[in-house]
């Protein structure tokens, strides 16, 4: 397939685009060109996707599927999407674990209510859109991601004050579920939606299979 991706180079898409690749998709980043392309061969449009100028770019170019990895607010994703509408088999949204609202009843599943204080708002907000807009989309609610190039201060945080030889502050009674999901993982999740007729217009949660604490994770 003919894919684009928004982003590609930081964390999530270094590891999307690697495997899309080796799968023999034609794949192609779209982004402000701040890192090399992940792996060879990948073709790499250079554009800010706030600027309508720059998304001009991709309009006579032909996608079968668009991951859409780096889009947090509505205005974010609407323009690609609006300029993609009727084009494309399948855009792949990433969204966040993180909108949902706080519940004792654990572990959260796709149908479970939003908070509408979460800063993650903007990216229900989008699924919301995309589903109004009849766009043929799939969502990705994934947890905390894990692994190598993580520009998220997650595990790294951890590391740097064992080595360090510093205590590790655990909050509250160290007895809160959290889940944690490594970003290889998720990769493959991504690219089992693809082409996948049934994902359409669903969202999934993407998660380890195992719910750990604080304690356990200090």
């Amino acid at each position: 397939m003919r894919i684009l991706i928004m982003g590609g180079t930081r964390f999530i898409g270094v590891y999307l685009t690697r495997l899309l690749m080796a799968q023999g998709h034609e794949v192609t980043l779209f982004n402000r060109g701040n890192k090399p392309a992940p792996t060879e061969g990948v073709k790499q449009i250079q554009g800010d996707r706030t600027s309508a100028t720059d998304l001009e770019q991709l309009k006579s170019i032909e996608f079968d599927a668009i991951f859409d990895n780096n889009g947090r607010e509505l205005s974010d994703t609407q323009p690609l999407a609006e300029l993609f509408k009727g084009r494309i088999q399948q855009f792949v949204y990433m969204s966040s674990a993180g909108i949902y609202l706080k519940s004792d009843q654990m572990p959260h599943v796709e149908g479970d209510a939003v908070d509408p204080k979460s800063r993650h708002k903007g990216k229900h907000d989008t699924e919301s859109y995309l589903a109004e807009a009849e766009i043929p989309f799939t969502s990705i609610r994934p947890t905390y991601i894990y692994g190598a190039q993580n520009y998220n201060d997650l595990e790294a945080w951890f590391f740097d004050r064992i080595v360090r030889d510093r205590p590790v502050p655990i909050p509250g009674h160290g007895q809160h579920f959290t889940q944690f999901g490594h970003v290889q993982d998720l990769a493959a999740a991504m690219a089992k939606v693809l082409g996948n007729k049934t994902a359409i217009g669903q969202i999934y949660n993407v998660s380890g299979d195992r719910a750990v604490d604080f304690d356990v994770v200090a």
